[in-house]
């Protein structure tokens, strides 16, 4: 009885370490589980407090714009506020459309001159190939008809009296078949490389090298150069820059009326900077003139040094190496001052 008992009791003690083991394999992932909702939790949490606070301060503002409109001046200030960064976004916007542009281009043109490159050393590669295989094919030809010649002579050599003769025979087919075979085995790899080889397709660049996005940055700094010259006349550059550092309770432009006028200038300029045709060719000659006359302090870097963009020339001059014209210059560093928020449209 004792030792039935015994056995009983030692049947059941791996069950019951089994059971064991399986709950606390189970509790420690339940208390993973458990710490990773409690992580997820503290970060609704915290999204749910920044929303909060973004509400807060959006009311905020709202209130201070309502308090703004009650007053006819105050409004008229926050109506020519808001024009003005309305002409700062249609600076970033047409730096952002070009940067897009030139980068697609730019790519395309890459992707074109890599396809080339490619397809000169795959002709090079086959060329290499075929000058190897041509003497091979040529080989296992002359080993076929020397093969054929063997064997029609041992197909003649009948009769006992041909004995040696047969067997001198056997051994060079025997030698012949084996150098067929190597021959065979070499113009095999050299056909499978060269399949292998036509299969290949031209990689595609992912990214802009760095010469490329150099010249999609200098074309945007250009635009953002010619755009701060278009938008001189009446300040409404340097206004706009203005407007989109400070807030709307922080600007003064003036009287209702002083404020009305400024708001017709404004809207003067923005009409006069989107009809104009020859932005396109100022900017590339623009481009042009940066190339030549831009530092970088790395070999690696895509963005000019801040300090070769110190001024502005006003105007060019119009032949294939462009040069300032004029004399006259504007002290305005597109780069260091972010003008149209340059510095987030550049390729790094």
């Amino acid at each position: 009885m004792l030792a039935l008992a015994q056995q009983l009791l030692a049947r059941r003690k791996p069950v019951d370490d089994d059971r064991l083991l399986r709950l606390f394999w189970n509790r420690a992932e339940l208390k993973r589980e458990f710490a990773r909702v409690q992580r997820e939790r503290e970060r609704m949490v915290d999204q749910i407090r920044q929303q909060e606070g973004a509400l807060l301060r959006a009311q905020q503002r709202l209130d201070q714009l309502e308090g703004l409109l009650a007053d006819p001046d105050r409004a008229a200030t926050a109506a020519v506020y808001f024009q003005l960064r309305g002409v700062w976004a249609y600076g970033r916007r047409r730096l952002g459309r070009l940067a897009r542009d030139l980068s697609t281009r730019q790519q395309e043109r890459e992707g074109q001159r890599e396809a080339a490159r490619f397809e000169e050393h795959r002709l090079a590669a086959l060329h290499a190939i075929e000058q190897r295989l041509q003497p091979l094919q040529e080989r296992r030809a002359l080993l076929e008809g020397e093969l054929t010649a063997v064997r029609a002579r041992r197909f003649e050599r009948t009769g006992f009296w041909n004995y040696f003769a047969r067997r001198r025979l056997d051994g060079e087919q025997g030698v012949l078949v084996a150098a067929q075979q190597s021959v065979d085995e070499q113009i095999g790899r050299y056909e499978r490389a060269r399949h292998e080889k036509l299969k290949e397709e031209a990689p595609l660049p992912d990214t802009l090298g760095v010469e490329g996005k150099r010249l999609v940055n200098l074309s945007v700094i250009a635009l953002a150069q010619e755009l701060v010259l278009a938008f001189g006349e009446h300040d409404v550059a340097a206004l706009a820059r203005d407007a989109s550092l400070r807030q709307v309770t922080e600007v003064g432009y003036g009287s209702l009326q002083a404020c009305r006028e400024l708001s017709r200038r404004v809207d003067g300029v923005l009409r006069r900077v989107e009809g104009m045709d020859e932005l396109a060719g100022r900017m590339r000659r623009r481009a042009e003139f940066l190339r030549q006359s831009v530092g970088y302090r790395r070999d690696s870097d895509t963005v000019p040094a801040a300090d070769t963009l110190a001024v502005i020339p006003a105007a060019l001059t119009g032949d294939g190496d462009p040069r300032p014209a004029g004399g006259r210059e504007l002290a305005v560093n597109v780069l260091a001052d972010e003008y149209w928020d340059v510095y987030g449209v550049l390729l790094h």
